[in-house]
């Protein structure tokens, strides 16, 4: 796969967020006009659910697939090598495959509404990585930058510590559970960490 694929317009960068929170909207509108008050409350909790189990995806494709398939290493190599650019995945792909991951089997196996909650958690959880993601980078909006001073040092360690670790970037919770905790100083800019694990990883 060639590296452009990565390498995102301006607009297309931006899309992402107002796509995402438009679909999310849509459905929890959908939810909201259902008669049912039990059914509206089932969506909340699967919506939560969706949104905690986002955590969990999150951790385990930036550990697993980008920074150990190699279709994907290359790829995301881009972003470790200049994290202010506009590189992502087109948001065609992003949305087509959490429809098909979670709505799709979640309405086969149970309903419309459990997979609308669950689908509409996991795309808001995927929302706001996004924008946290591009806060931390990018320092804007300052107000919340400012409020984000961990969350962007504990990114800056994955980045530039030159360790094999961090892959949390909502949530620290799964690198603690999973002992990949960096800790330590960050250094200056290095790939290295991109390039895959040391052995105790593997």
């Amino acid at each position: 796969m060639r590296d452009t694929t990565m390498r995102l317009s301006k607009t297309a960068y931006y899309a992402d967020f107002a796509i995402y929170a438009l679909v999310v909207a849509a459905l929890a509108g959908i939810a909201e006009s259902n008669p049912e008050g039990p059914a509206r409350l089932r969506w909340l909790e699967v919506f939560l659910g969706g949104a905690i189990l986002w955590t969990l995806v999150e951790y385990l494709l930036h550990r697993f697939v980008l920074h150990r398939w190699r279709a994907f290493t290359t790829m995301h190599a881009l972003h470790h090598a200049a994290p202010r650019d506009f590189i992502g995945t087109p948001t065609w792909i992003t949305l087509g495959t959490l429809w098909l991951v979670f709505f799709l089997p979640e309405w086969r196996l149970w309903s419309f509404n459990a997979a609308s909650g669950l689908v509409a958690g996991v795309m808001t959880g995927f929302l706001w990585y996004g924008m946290l993601h591009h806060i931390i980078h990018h320092g804007r909006p300052r107000a919340i930058a400012l409020l984000l001073t961990r969350s962007a040092y504990r990114h800056r360690q994955h980045h530039y510590s030159g360790r094999y670790g961090n892959f949390g970037v909502t949530t620290a919770i799964w690198d603690h559970l999973f002992g990949t905790v960096i800790k330590g100083p960050v250094r200056r800019p290095i790939t290295s960490a991109v390039t895959g694990p040391p052995d105790r990883y593997r």
